[in-house]
């Protein structure tokens, strides 16, 4: 799978960008705060949905386009082995300047944001993704369920659903508090939430299953180090949904007191353990990069496996911070018929047999040229 030719209009510091694409690496170079992230971000949004940086979506639009094009637009011809897609995603101001519209087509056809994961897989690691590591539970679940979606369309579906029901049974759960409704009442939202639940909680299960030997190997592979693991922790747990609506029951009292569901899919955990210690709080600055990059590898690995498409690898300034045998050790392990961008603004460090075939992009302002590799 690779991305054949990419367009943006007002997206971010792109005024316009029409490019053509070749499968394999390609070296994106340049200064800083020209464009390079911004590149691999658009690809990156097309695959999830979701930029690869915090902050609202308005952000996306190109703070110099005209006043007449409160819009940013992302378009991409994508190339499978079976197939092609034509994906859109346009966000647009509304008339207020308090928000966004989003308009999404596949194939020329309008449709929900949610049906755009899983029509271009996609891999992608950014400095940021080191609070994948150390931040709090949301960011492992957020990266969780953006790489599930992208394999598994049904399981984006559940998703959105938990989400509906779970946000109005914390809604009667205030009320209750309030004295304007009563427990029993819950027993109706319960229902419902419980086999979403157990529907998103064994998809996560299996998938970190999966991925715990793949991370393990690759974290081996850049490091010699094979003692990286990795666990799902759920706060709740049994045999189906039967068992996961009597512990919500029982958690009743303590949710009514906070006003919010207390068990469930929203609030499990990533665990990942280095020589069985915690990796957040044990590691490294460079064996947090090194375990980050594994995990992205781990999930390119499963993805391709599971679908039988290489996905797009998008690798954000990865060589940074990283020494010179840790550096060769990672481009060694790319995939070389893999479509892989790889962001720097320091060439020479890229300085690798596996990347003499790479096309060179030149980012210059938000213009691109091709270029040699440097001598």
């Amino acid at each position: 799978m690779h991305v054949a030719a990419l367009h943006l209009l007002n997206f971010r510091n792109y005024a316009r960008l029409d490019l053509e694409l070749p499968l394999g690496p390609l070296v994106v170079h340049g200064g800083n705060a020209q464009g390079k992230s911004n590149l691999l971000d658009a690809v990156h949004i097309l695959a999830t949905g979701r930029s690869l940086r915090s902050g609202p979506e308005a952000a996306w639009i190109n703070v110099d386009a005209p006043d007449a094009a409160h819009f940013a637009r992302i378009r991409a011809h994508v190339q499978a082995a079976a197939e092609e897609e034509h994906l859109e995603l346009v966000v647009a101001r509304t008339s207020a300047g308090r928000g966004v519209r989003r308009r999404v087509r596949i194939g020329g056809a309008a449709r929900r944001l949610a049906d755009l994961p899983g029509r271009l897989q996609a891999v992608s690691f950014a400095p940021a993704d080191l609070t994948l590591l150390t931040g709090p539970p949301r960011e492992r679940r957020r990266w969780l369920d953006m790489a599930l979606a992208q394999l598994d369309r049904d399981y984006m579906a559940a998703l959105v659903d938990y989400d509906l029901v779970l946000t109005r049974r914390n809604a009667l759960l205030r009320r209750i508090r309030a004295g304007q409704a009563r427990p029993p009442e819950l027993d109706f939202w319960d229902a419902r939430l419980a086999p979403l639940a157990d529907r998103i909680v064994r998809r996560r299960q299996d998938f970190a299953e999966a991925l715990q030997p793949l991370l393990a190997a690759e974290y081996a592979r850049i490091t010699d180090d094979p003692t990286l693991a990795l666990g799902y922790a759920a706060t709740a747990t049994g045999e189906g949904p039967a068992e996961l609506a009597e512990a919500l029951r029982q958690a009743r009292p303590a949710d009514i007191e906070r006003g919010a569901t207390s068990l469930g899919p929203h609030r499990d955990d990533l665990l990942l353990h280095l020589r069985t210690h915690p990796l957040a709080s044990f590691g490294s600055r460079g064996q947090l990069r090194l375990a980050g990059v594994a995990l992205k590898l781990a999930q390119f690995e499963l993805a391709q496996r599971r679908t039988g498409e290489r996905p797009v690898l998008l690798l954000d300034d990865v060589e940074a911070e990283l020494d010179p045998h840790h550096r060769r050790l990672l481009l060694e392990r790319l995939a070389p018929a893999a479509q892989t961008f790889i962001t720097t603004a320091d060439p020479a460090g890229l300085d690798t047999p596996m990347l003499a075939d790479a096309a060179w992009l030149l980012v210059e302002g938000g213009r691109i040229r091709a270029t040699n590799a440097p001598a």
